[in-house]
């Protein structure tokens, strides 16, 4: 049951990225032509899975003053950057609409993927629930 919870808490916390990719799809398809806008972009699945990559190695603590060497969830950013290394246009703006809209719905289908997920999930823990009284 503890799988159930920790997957729930990753598809949260991925469900919150992906809300914040989208706040930064919109913001540069609204600087679409603003002179000089440099897009934004983010990277965390990457960040994310090597994370979780390093907690292959199980590791107890025996004291209850040990620090933890695993990071925990809520450790784990996004990292933020600013697109600088190229500009296909005379006003040095580098956003190019196309691929901000494929960006979008490529992010839009993830989280209504990871939505229904996390539906499926609660629905495994409330059939639980209901059936193991009887």
């Amino acid at each position: 049951m503890t799988d159930l919870f920790s997957n729930i808490d990753v598809m949260e916390k991925l469900l919150d990225v992906k809300l914040k990719r989208y706040e930064l799809i919109s913001n540069n398809l609204a600087n679409v032509d603003t002179p000089g806008y440099k897009r934004m972009g983010m990277s965390f699945e990457e960040i994310l899975m090597n994370s979780l990559n390093q907690r292959t190695i199980p590791l107890a603590a025996t004291n209850d003053k040990h620090i933890d060497p695993r990071k925990k969830l809520e450790d784990i950013k996004p990292k933020i950057y600013r697109q600088e290394d190229y500009s296909f246009r005379n006003d040095e703006n580098n956003v190019d609409i196309d691929k901000e809209m494929v960006e979008m719905i490529k992010n839009n289908f993830s989280y209504n993927i990871i939505s229904d997920q996390i539906i499926t999930n609660l629905k495994i823990l409330q059939t639980a629930i209901s059936e193991g009284g009887k």
